[in-house]
Parts: C-alpha cells; sequence; structure tokens
C-alpha cells in the first residue's frame, strides 16, 4: 500500500517536471520560461522527494527533507536574480532602453505600451 502511494506520489511529480519542461522550450521570453520553470524547481521537485519517504530508510528520508528545505530556500532567489538580470539588459531590438523586447501586442513585460520604439 505504502509502495502504491510512492510510486503515485514520484508518478505526479515526473509529470509536473515533464509538463514545465515542454513549457520552458516553448516560451521564447525569459520571463515566461522562468514561469515554467517555477512548476519544474517547486512542486515537481518537492514531489520526487516526498516519494522516497516510501522506501522507509531514515537516511533517505532525512536527505530528502534536507534537500526540499533547500530547494524552497534557493528557488525563490535564483528566480528572482534572473528576473532582475533579464529586466536590466540591454534588448536586442536595439532599443537602448533596458528590459524585456515588446511583444506582438506592444506591450513589454510590465505591461507598458510603446510607440515604435520611443518612450511616451
Amino acid at each position: 500500500m505504502f509502495d502504491a502511494v510512492g510510486v503515485a506520489v514520484l508518478a505526479l511529480g515526473l509529470l509536473l517536471a515533464t509538463i514545465g519542461l515542454y513549457g520552458m522550450l516553448r516560451r521564447t521570453d525569459i520571463l515566461h520560461q522562468l514561469h515554467a520553470a517555477g512548476l519544474v524547481t517547486g512542486p515537481a521537485v518537492i514531489l520526487v522527494l516526498l516519494a522516497s519517504v516510501a522506501s522507509s530508510s531514515a537516511e533517505i528520508v532525512t536527505s530528502a527533507a534536507l534537500v526540499v528545505m533547500f530547494v524552497l530556500i534557493t528557488a525563490p532567489l535564483s528566480s528572482h536574480a534572473i528576473a532582475r538580470a533579464a529586466l536590466r539588459r540591454p534588448r536586442r531590438d536595439g532599443d537602448p532602453r533596458r528590459g524585456i523586447a515588446p511583444d506582438a501586442s506592444g506591450r513589454d513585460a510590465a505591461g507598458e505600451a510603446h510607440d515604435e520604439g520611443r518612450r511616451s
């Protein structure tokens, strides 16, 4: 019974990781890729590590708990640092302003409208 629950939790974690990785590959903007990466580093990794509880080994469960704590602390910090770096880098479209280039609707990641590269 306990093994079946462990397998189900592991399968759910791997499914979430697969969906998140597919989302990272499909997105072109770094901020959208970070959103998909949050699915992998958050719930997916934690579910995979929680599946180790089914092993009933104290050493494995302790190691998994420490890794979960490490992921919960470092994942938001690294995502925040990557997002800030993306917003500070120069654009590729030649616009001297920093940040994410506008999408097809003419709005950038902050939701500000842009008119042909000129600041309004």
